[in-house]
């Protein structure tokens, strides 16, 4: 991934697929801490090559994914595994350990929409190479703004809030 975002890797015969170029999108770093997150863990600050075409969302990215050959983006993996016209890809640190973000069958069209990849929960939380957590701020005044917001993190700790957050399509610590 690294190579193909900073534009050393720029078609898929060089990493053992076809020989077709690679087409590389990612939405603007300013726009998405998706995007900073890749940049300083799997760049290691590196800029994104001038090969990646920018584009403002992850749906026109997966739109655009879907109708280029050769094309390949990143993002959230609740945001990429039940899609119907897109493939996520198995991940690794190091070649041959490779961790899917979903678990079973990947269902692409025809069989999708009424069949949906599954995210893979166990990996994500346990193995998955590439993950970051979600934080809750809580503004420290001792007013009802604090306790508003100490009982809204507090409520994303039970059980009904970790079925909340994954229903929103984040993995549950609990």
């Amino acid at each position: 991934m690294r190579d193909i975002y900073t534009g050393a890797v720029t078609n898929w015969n060089q990493v053992g697929g076809s020989n077709l170029p690679i087409t590389a999108f990612s939405r603007p770093r300013a726009d998405s801490g998706t995007v900073e997150f890749f940049v300083e863990n799997v760049l290691g600050g590196a800029s994104l090559g001038s090969n990646v075409r920018s584009i403002p969302t992850t749906t026109e990215a997966l739109r655009a994914i879907s109708s280029t050959a050769g094309g390949i983006y990143f993002a959230s993996a609740p945001e990429v595994v039940g899609q119907c016209t897109v493939k996520p890809l198995a991940i690794g640190r190091q070649a041959g350990q490779f961790v899917a973000p979903y678990q079973g069958e990947i269902f692409l069209s025809p069989q999708c929409p009424g069949q949906r990849t599954q995210l893979n929960i166990d990996a994500l939380r346990n193995s998955y190479p590439l993950t970051r957590q979600l934080f809750i701020i809580v503004k420290q005044n001792g007013q009802a703004e604090q306790q508003a917001g100490e009982a809204y993190a507090n409520l994303l700790l039970t059980r009904q809030g970790q079925d909340l957050l994954q229903q929103a399509g984040f993995v549950p610590i609990r």
